[in-house]
């Protein structure tokens, strides 16, 4: 009898041994502790690849994310150099070319990176236009701060108080567990969620399994968002209300799996925090459709300067 129950509890471990790692994986690691991150800030973003192109006196900061890099940015990078300075930069570890590092930094520590790539700029005005990721990065730039003036946002909002839908749930969990198995594993994994989980062509008709990077060293990200929701350390995320920062929420209409709620989109819009505009295409859209949304951009960045000129004129007539 003892030997049959030893028998059984031996399978029964085996089989959850894989959950009981993962769990373990998602909660019981971490990021690089604060103290160390922060003495190695200067050199994390000194390694940074990063490409800055014109001279002008606005800086336009742009952010990719998964699982791209800065040539997601070369059609708006291309457009607006003539009249800002345009600054891009990798996130560490999504390099096309693989260094052999896993870098594996928090989302506070990657925007403590990002504002410290923008105090380097050195400019007095600074727009951030933030994809996918490095929308969730650029996300806190909304509330009151001193390093941004201005933020574009694409395709990646806010479910404000609406639950996720289910098909978020599940391919942000299967990239976290991508992060934490061996790589060809994790690579399969990741395909797994492009192909089978997400079906890619709901994210965006212009894009195939084969046009995406499976590498699992750039879902960091989806395991430290997993980790902190385990952990119950995720942060809250700033009201409509708090937002003080102009901005310009742009997304791609043509997908069946969204990354914001309507009821967001129309509370940015009736409390005049944000404009809100859909462009054709789906998440990718500024690559489908680069010359739409680059005038997009362009007549908004326009449009705020004009608004401050005639601001600044009644304030003197005063």
């Amino acid at each position: 009898m003892k030997k049959k129950l030893t028998i059984t509890l031996g399978v029964v471990l085996l089989l959850l041994s894989p959950i009981l790692y993962i769990i373990y994986a998602l909660t019981m690691t971490g990021p690089m502790p604060d103290d160390e991150f922060q003495k190695q800030l200067p050199t994390i973003v000194s390694n940074l690849e990063t490409k800055i192109e014109g001279d002008g006196e606005e800086a336009l900061v742009m952010i990719h994310g998964y699982p791209d890099s800065l040539e997601l940015w070369d059609k708006q990078a291309e457009y607006f150099k003539k009249d800002y300075t345009v600054a891009r930069f990798t996130l560490p570890g999504f390099e096309l070319n693989d260094s052999g590092e896993r870098p594996s930094y928090s989302i506070k520590q990657i925007r403590m990176i990002t504002d410290e790539f923008i105090k380097r700029l050195n400019k007095d005005k600074v727009t951030v236009l933030a994809h996918d990721w490095g929308a969730v990065y650029a996300f806190k730039y909304l509330e009151q701060n001193d390093l941004v003036d201005r933020v574009v946002l694409f395709d990646i909002g806010s479910f404000g108080k609406e639950e996720r839908p289910a098909i978020n749930v599940k391919y942000t969990f299967a990239l976290a567990v991508a992060w934490n198995l061996p790589e060809s594993l994790g690579e399969k994994l990741a395909l797994y969620t492009a192909g089978s989980i997400l079906n890619i062509t709901d994210v965006d008709p212009n894009k195939t399994v084969d046009d995406l990077r499976p590498d699992p060293r750039m879902t960091y990200p989806y395991y430290h968002l997993w980790n902190a929701v385990l952990t119950k350390s995720i942060g809250k995320s700033a009201e409509v209300e708090e937002y003080a920062t102009p901005f310009l929420f742009l997304y791609g209409k043509d997908k069946k799996v969204w990354f914001h709620a309507k009821t967001w989109e129309q509370q940015v819009v009736e409390l005049g925090k944000g404009q809100v505009d859909s462009l054709p295409g789906g998440h990718w859209f500024m690559q489908s459709s680069p010359d739409l949304v680059n005038q997009k951009v362009e007549a908004w960045l326009t449009q705020g300067q004009t608004e401050k000129v005639a601001n600044l004129e009644n304030t003197e007539a005063l």
